[in-house]
């Protein structure tokens, strides 16, 4: 009778140390799985995006026939460039004080 009541304390110790520590668990998994799959996710996203922009870039490039049109698709390239890589930035300190907030 002794060894089952304090085989039911340590499982209701169990249970309670396992309840207590599951806002901790929540948390580990965010942020030690579910974060750093979700930013390598867009850091690919935004590496195939820039990928296919120097891509249109190389191929407007051949068809230039002068010189100011070849200056046009290269500022055209780098503006979006530009514009591509702020927002990214934006985007990613968006996502990693959401995160870090959550967390």
């Amino acid at each position: 009778m002794e060894t089952q009541a304090i085989g039911s304390e340590i499982h209701d110790a169990q249970n309670k140390f396992l309840a207590a520590s599951a806002p901790f668990q929540e948390a580990w998994r965010q942020t030690w799985i579910e974060w750093p799959v979700a930013m390598a996710s867009e850091s690919l996203r935004f590496a195939a995006h820039r990928l296919r922009a120097h891509s249109d870039y190389f191929g407007k490039l051949q068809t230039c026939g002068s010189v100011p049109e070849l200056i046009e698709a290269h500022s055209d390239f780098m503006r979006g460039a530009f514009d591509d890589y702020g927002a990214e930035a934006s985007k990613v300190m968006k996502d990693v004080t959401h995160n870090s907030q959550a967390a």
